[in-house]
């Protein structure tokens, strides 16, 4: 990444109407995954720490809340791989509001 990190933003669905977000920081081991439709998040760790990630080429870093950021960087792949394969919000991990 330009800021010489690890962590970015990808927005899934279409441009009218993207239905799930993903933030992702390796070098945390932490990524936040949001399905935008009702504003749930997803759940399975504890809240630890924030996560940095790059969201768009305008915007620049953000910071993730740790209450977001609560799942490893290999569930939320998980959850997108879901996701690509039923278009449903996926169903492999817990989500809280």
């Amino acid at each position: 990444m330009p800021q010489r990190g690890c962590g970015q933003t990808i927005t899934i669905g279409t441009d009218d109407k993207p239905v799930l977000r993903i933030d992702t920081d390796i070098n945390a081991d932490r990524a936040a995954v949001q399905w935008l439709p009702d504003g749930s998040y997803a759940t399975e760790h504890e809240p630890d720490t924030p996560i940095t990630v790059d969201e768009s080429p305008d915007i620049g870093l953000i910071d993730v809340s740790p209450e977001l950021a609560r799942v490893s960087p290999a569930t939320a792949r998980a959850a997108l791989i879901e996701y690509a394969a039923t278009r449903q919000r996926p169903a492999i991990i817990d989500w809280s509001h």
